[in-house]
């Protein structure tokens, strides 16, 4: 997807440049993580929370630092897991794309 063309025929709408590759507006890229990673692992909670507090800026579900207060991490470790995780999402979607 990050190499399909895109354009905005109007406001607020993106569609593919290139009528072949039309991207998936249903993939889930949550259910995806949980996939990748495992349900409940550490990794990927580290993810999820990391994502939830950059978008709500910490009001909803609180901070990184009480998140990592909660489960005894130094933010260090919490950091690595979140990059691990970043990096193992980001491949196997690569290669999804790549592959199907």
């Amino acid at each position: 997807m990050p190499f399909t063309p895109i354009y905005a025929p109007r406001g607020n709408t993106l569609s593919s440049a290139d009528p072949k590759r039309v991207p998936s507006a249903t993939f889930d890229m949550i259910a995806f993580t949980g996939t990748v990673l495992g349900d409940r692992s550490d990794e990927r909670r580290a993810l999820l929370v990391w994502a939830r507090a950059i978008v709500t800026e910490g009001d909803i579900g609180g901070s990184i630092a009480a998140f990592c207060r909660e489960m005894g991490w130094n933010r260090r470790t919490f950091d690595r897991r979140r990059h691990r995780a970043c990096l193992k999402v980001a491949a196997a979607k690569n290669a999804f794309d790549r592959y199907g």
